[in-house]
């Protein structure tokens, strides 16, 4: 009787605790890379000079 109890709370204890942490650690390490709006900004800029370097010729 004892050991099914033990086990289920093991396993409760995993998807309760552990699970949300290690999804939690996922997605700061993702976002640590750059971030859409620095993606966009950093575009955008390679645009402009692309543009500018056109116009001076």
């Amino acid at each position: 009787m004892k050991l099914p109890l033990i086990i289920s709370c093991i396993i409760i204890f995993i998807i309760l605790i552990l699970l949300p942490l290690v999804i939690s650690k996922k997605s700061e390490k993702a976002s640590k890379s750059s971030s859409e709006w620095d993606k966009i900004k950093d575009y955008g800029n390679k645009i402009n000079d692309k543009t500018r370097t056109n116009k001076k010729n």
